[in-house]
C-alpha cells in the first residue's frame, strides 16, 4: 500500500510562519511611523486653530496671553491651559506669573470676549500644555538647522519627545 500524504512538513510550515511574522513585523513598523506623523499634522492643526484665538483675544484687549500689548517680548512665558492665559476663561486682574505685564480692570471686564478656544484644544497630542513665548530661539539648545530668525513670538508644543522647548522636535507657530 503506497501511502501518500498530502500536507506541508514541519520545516514548511516554520518557513510560512516566518515569512508572515517577517511581513506583519514590517507593516506594523510603518503603521507606527504614520500614527507618529498624524499627531504632528494634528498637533500642527491645533496650533493654528489657537493662533486664530489669541488673534480674537488681542483684537478684544489689545493683549497677548501674558498680558503684554503685542510687539512686547517681555516674559513671562505662559501655558495657555492656565486661566491667566485668557483663552478659556477671564484672566485675573494683575501681573501674569511674575512678569512685567499685567490684566488690567478694563481687560477683564469690558474688553474680554471669551472663551477663544475649547479646553480640549490647550494640550497637544502627547499630553503637554501648549505654551505662548514671547521671546522663543528656535534651536537654540541643540544642533537643529540655524539659519532661523532668533527670536520669535509662538504658541508652541514639546513635540513627541516631550523634552525640551528648543529641540529639533518642538513644534511651534509664529505669531509675529
Amino acid at each position: 500500500m503506497n501511502s501518500s500524504y498530502n500536507g506541508f512538513t514541519l520545516i514548511e510550515l516554520l518557513v510560512v510562519i516566518s515569512i508572515i511574522s517577517l511581513l506583519s513585523s514590517a507593516v506594523l513598523a510603518s503603521l507606527s511611523g504614520t500614527r507618529e506623523q498624524a499627531k504632528v499634522t494634528a498637533a500642527e492643526s491645533e496650533l493654528n486653530s489657537i493662533r486664530v484665538g489669541i488673534q480674537q483675544l488681542i483684537n478684544d484687549t489689545g493683549k497677548w496671553p501674558n498680558g503684554c500689548p503685542p510687539g512686547d517680548t517681555n516674559n513671562p512665558g505662559v501655558y495657555l491651559d492656565k486661566p491667566n492665559a485668557g483663552l478659556v476663561a477671564k484672566p485675573s486682574v494683575g501681573l501674569v506669573d511674575g512678569g512685567p505685564c499685567e490684566w488690567t480692570s478694563e481687560d477683564v471686564n469690558q474688553e474680554w470676549n471669551g472663551p477663544y478656544v475649547k479646553t480640549d484644544d490647550l494640550k497637544d497630542p502627547w499630553g503637554n500644555s501648549y505654551r505662548f513665548d514671547p521671546d522663543y530661539w528656535p534651536y537654540r539648545a541643540n544642533s537643529c538647522p540655524k539659519n532661523q530668525k532668533s527670536v520669535r513670538v509662538v504658541i508652541a508644543s514639546l513635540g513627541p519627545s516631550g523634552s525640551t522647548w528648543y529641540g529639533c522636535d518642538s513644534i511651534w507657530v509664529n505669531l509675529n
